[in-house]
């Protein structure tokens, strides 16, 4: 926890954080109101559009399944879906080389 504490007060945190969590035995039990601005949501990344613009996205180990033409459309649905600054979770064998992570780089 102490290197999450860190990061909190490395992003300009408000509040104490341990004011947002309850030490367990081996972890931590965070407060529920953490979550009230969070949508958890699944996206078919085959047939579904863009439908919102999101600070974190999570797309493990799916795009290594999928033949080049189908990751350069998923690339093209993160690119649009992703905000400035946001987050991508990929898995450890997958890559973006991709038209869209160029420009990205650029801007």
């Amino acid at each position: 926890m102490q290197e999450y504490t860190n990061n909190y007060i490395k992003a300009s945190g408000k509040k104490f954080f341990s004011e947002y969590y309850t030490a367990q035995y081996d972890g931590a039990l965070f407060d529920p109101s953490l979550k009230l601005n969070i949508v958890f949501s699944e996206h078919n990344l085959v047939t579904d559009g863009s439908f919102n613009e999101f600070h974190v996205v999570l797309c493990r180990n799916v795009m290594i399944y999928f033949n080049r033409s189908l990751q350069e459309r998923v690339h093209s649905l993160i690119y649009e879906s992703l905000a400035k600054f946001g987050v991508l979770g990929i898995g450890n064998k997958e890559s973006l080389r991709s038209r869209h992570v160029k420009n990205s780089m650029c801007n």
